[in-house]
């Protein structure tokens, strides 16, 4: 079974997971990825194939690392 563009951006989403936002550019044919940690446009990535963007994101996440996930609050009994 072949996948469509936006069912292969959401797979891209869910390896990279938490902390990005993937989609299929229906204009422009390209995979977006937005790194959610980053307040800049530096978070913005681009690709014209999935494979560039997973080493787009891996390349991305070398550089700014995310930030660790919160820690829970709740008390053990």
């Amino acid at each position: 079974m072949l996948l469509g563009p936006d069912e292969i951006a959401q797979r891209i989403q869910h390896r990279h997971r938490p902390g990005w936002l993937v989609w299929h550019g229906k204009h422009t044919g390209h995979y977006w990825a937005l790194a959610r940690w980053t307040p800049t446009p530096h978070g913005l990535l681009g690709a014209a194939t999935p494979d560039a963007l997973d080493t787009a994101i891996a390349a991305f996440e070398l550089l700014h690392p995310k930030p660790a996930p919160p820690r829970s609050h709740a008390l053990f009994h």
